[in-house]
């Protein structure tokens, strides 16, 4: 009986780090295919390829988009459908944890 509660006890450990180590690799991978298409889709949305950098820790995701003043200004919900984007294409990144950050190039 204490072999099987052993070898239960280490399923259990090497499941949860296999879980976690899954999760983290979403998110990775998320991450960096948000700065390869996330440009893509605002040049279509707003007629200008911006600058994107994306950072993504464990508890929280930051996204700093680069764009001109004049589009800023035109585009006022522009932070909502990035917010959007993001919740409707990549589910691993939490919805609620995603700081958005617009700033000018000019």
């Amino acid at each position: 009986m204490k072999d099987f509660c052993k070898k239960i006890f280490k399923f259990a450990i090497f499941g949860a780090v296999a879980y976690f180590g899954f999760r983290i690799f979403e998110r990775i991978k998320s991450a960096i295919e948000i700065s390869k298409t996330l440009p893509q889709y605002l040049e279509n949305v707003v007629g200008e390829k911006p600058k994107v950098n994306m950072n993504i820790t464990w508890h929280d995701a930051q996204v700093s988009v680069g764009l001109s003043k004049e589009v800023i200004e035109k585009n006022e919900d522009l932070e909502n459908t990035i917010r959007e984007y993001i919740e409707d294409f990549y589910p691993a990144v939490p919805d609620n944890c995603v700081t958005i950050d617009l700033y000018s190039i000019d």
